[in-house]
């Protein structure tokens, strides 16, 4: 078993990291092979990996050195049947003895796959009196096999190295100078733990004392390092690569963001698209038709009176190892794997292939505005308070209201008084789209948009609308009015642009905010097409009606997003985000910098791209040898080109995805 080495970043056997300085003495003691004990109890996986990949070599390289010796004798002298038989015989069992024995109990399972076709068909061939052929056969698939495993290593990479990003124990403090050791699903939420340089990010936090950076990368896909300080938000999964950090825990390690990253991958990994599953279900009765084809070819010609039962029966053997279909069955899941992997290493989850192709196929791009094109960091830009009304009282009644919520006003007008002495809130209301409503002190406040007041039926006969405004009501009376600018994102200036060039025809925004923010935005980032003041049953209609005529894609955040998220073809939710809004939504966000979408979706059209040129390539080629196999044209090393070179190369097509 391997552990990752967090201050090197190389993998070594557990029994060779010094655990009590939390792995980071690493002693790279397997590059020198001088852990001779592990190896015997297999715990180096990395050493033992290697091994068996030398061991398939030296089988193959020794069946080829057989293969060619032969043929140098038989050039020169007359080789005797029986010693043919004998030399090809043992490179077959040298070489494939797993596929022969893997391929009978299949037959006597009645398990009609790859490797039941290819055992059937050298089985035969042998007692033919195929020698080669046999042979040739059984070397070429190992050799294919080999190819296989070592793409689709390469195509897990990105994914595995997510996985790994969950640190297993917490550095928790038990008094104000000492700390011990414990296990990360232990530790309870306002715990407080330390995080050393070089180490990883055990859990979701606050920074409460130190400074440092973060290497981000693994969760966020960002490259550049992050400065942190005094109370940052920090996410799991990250790396501490200065200042030892002193932390408040946040959530609890089931809920951190390390945890629920791996929760997506595994998800991503287990949910098939709609083109997998049909060929799924097309291998699993492919196979018994190809194998009664193959017995039709093999008795009927013959028994009409046409050539011989041995020359059908070579061209059904022929047919068989040419039909089998592991290039569609393997190349299409590959290539949708690499697409997720692709785009999780740019900050996308998404959850599960099954997305890739509607996220292919998207004209209409919608995004939520506050907390999305926008930082979602508002901050006051005006407050009027009536002359009749102390003003620090209506500010402790807007903060004792807004602490409860987690919108994104709420961090705001908390920061008009951070020392504010909080007032107890009792029937407390968040009213989505419109604002708050609670009682303090036996008065009634109401803190809200203009439709939130007509609920409440409020005169607001005295007051000029000022959009955007937000107002805080007490005993069914306008005291104060409150204004908010918002900051946009400074990598989102050209996503209209870049959205357009991947071939998306319209970009809309959808906001519950007033049109003259909305416009500003949208002037800014040359969105066009702006719908504002809406509730979340208007965004959801509105998303309903573009997808009549399109695919289309909404990104947002927050619990008003939900609806919305989950209606579209295709729901982004931003990192950032509420829990539900990322329940609901197809992919998330990590990365948070909606910039990226543009080339994911570049990554989706390329990944389709490659799985239908795989299933034209596949087919074109097979149904080629097929009808030249049964023809007498083909031999039988075409027929196993047809298989394993059809599927190696379509396997390299597939993880074609990660070459820009």
């Amino acid at each position: 078993m391997r552990q990752k080495c967090e201050k090197c970043g190389r993998y070594n056997c557990i029994c060779n990291i010094n655990q009590e300085h939390n792995h980071h003495d690493c002693k790279h003691e397997h590059e020198e092979h001088s852990h001779k004990h592990e190896h015997s109890h297999g715990c180096c996986e990395h050493c033992h990996g290697s091994h068996e990949e030398k061991e398939e070599i030296s089988k193959l390289e020794i069946g080829l050195y057989i293969v060619a010796i032969i043929l140098f004798i038989a050039s020169i002298f007359i080789i005797p049947e029986k010693l043919k038989a004998i030399s090809f015989g043992a490179v077959i069992i040298l070489a494939g003895i797993d596929i022969i024995f893997e391929g009978i109990k299949n037959i006597f399972k009645l398990n009609f796959e790859e490797t039941t076709l290819m055992t059937i068909a050298v089985i035969a061939a042998f007692i033919l009196g195929e020698y080669m052929e046999s042979a040739v056969v059984i070397l070429l698939s190992k050799f294919g096999e080999f190819l296989e495993e070592k793409t689709l290593e390469k195509s897990q990479q990105s994914i595995q190295e997510i996985s790994e990003i969950k640190e297993e124990n917490v550095n928790l403090f038990i008094n104000d100078n000492e700390t011990k050791i414990v296990d990360a699903d232990e530790v309870e939420v306002g715990a407080k733990i330390l995080i050393k340089p070089g180490e990883r990010v055990p859990l979701d936090c606050t920074i409460l004392s130190g400074e440092s950076k973060l290497d981000t990368s693994a969760v966020t896909g960002e490259s550049k390092l992050r400065k942190v300080k005094m109370n940052d938000e920090i996410l799991s999964g990250s790396i501490n690569t200065e200042g030892a950090i002193v932390c408040k825990v946040e959530k609890i390690s089931e809920n951190s963001t390390a945890s629920q990253i791996i929760e997506l991958v595994n998800e991503a990994v287990n949910n098939k698209g709609k083109t997998e599953n049909v060929i799924t279900k097309f291998s699993k009765i492919y196979t018994p038709i190809v194998m009664i084809i193959a017995l039709i070819i093999a008795i009927v010609p013959a028994s009409l009176g046409f050539l011989t039962y041995q020359i059908w029966i070579k061209r059904s053997l022929i047919f068989l190892v040419a039909s089998c279909p592991c290039s569609i069955v393997i190349s299409i899941p590959l290539a949708m794997f690499a697409g997720v992997g692709i785009m999780a290493k740019r900050g996308l989850l998404v959850k599960g292939t099954k997305h890739i192709e509607d996220l292919a196929n998207i004209k209409i791009v919608c995004f939520d505005k506050t907390g999305t094109l926008t930082t979602g960091k508002k901050e006051v830009d005006k407050l009027n308070v009536i002359k009749e009304f102390d003003r620090e009282k209506a500010i402790n009644y807007m903060i004792s209201l807004e602490s409860l919520s987690n919108h994104p006003i709420s961090y705001a007008i908390l920061n008009l008084n951070k020392d504010a002495v909080k007032q107890k809130v009792e029937n407390y209301k968040e009213i989505a789209g419109k604002g708050l409503y609670g009682t303090i002190e036996g008065k009634q406040i109401i803190f809200g948009n203009k439709k939130l007041l007509e609920d409440y039926k409020i005169n607001c006969n005295n007051i000029t609308e000022k959009e955007g405004s937000i107002y805080l009501v007490v005993d069914m009376s306008i005291v104060a009015d409150v204004s908010f600018k918002d900051e946009i994102e400074s990598s989102n200036k050209n996503i209209v642009a870049d959205l357009n060039n991947v071939g998306v025809k319209r970009v809309v925004m959808m906001t519950g905010d007033n049109l003259k923010e909305a416009q500003r935005v949208g002037n800014e980032l040359n969105i066009k097409e702006i719908y504002a003041d809406l509730l979340p049953a208007d965004k959801q209609k509105n998303v309903k009606d573009l997808k009549q005529r399109e695919k289309v894609i909404f990104v947002g955040d927050g619990i008003n997003d939900g609806p919305v998220i989950a209606a579209s073809d295709f729901g982004i939710s931003m990192g950032k985000g509420t829990e539900i809004a990322n329940n609901v939504s197809d992919s998330i966000l990590i990365s948070n910098n909606i910039d990226i979408i543009p080339h994911c979706i570049k990554d989706a059209k390329k990944t389709m791209r490659i799985v239908k040129f795989n299933i034209a390539f596949s087919l074109i080629v097979k149904f080629l040898v097929l009808v030249l196999g049964v023809l007498g044209i083909a031999p039988m090393w075409s027929a196993v080109v047809a298989d394993t070179g059809v599927s190696t190369i379509t396997i390299l097509n597939a993880v074609r995805i990660y070459k820009e």
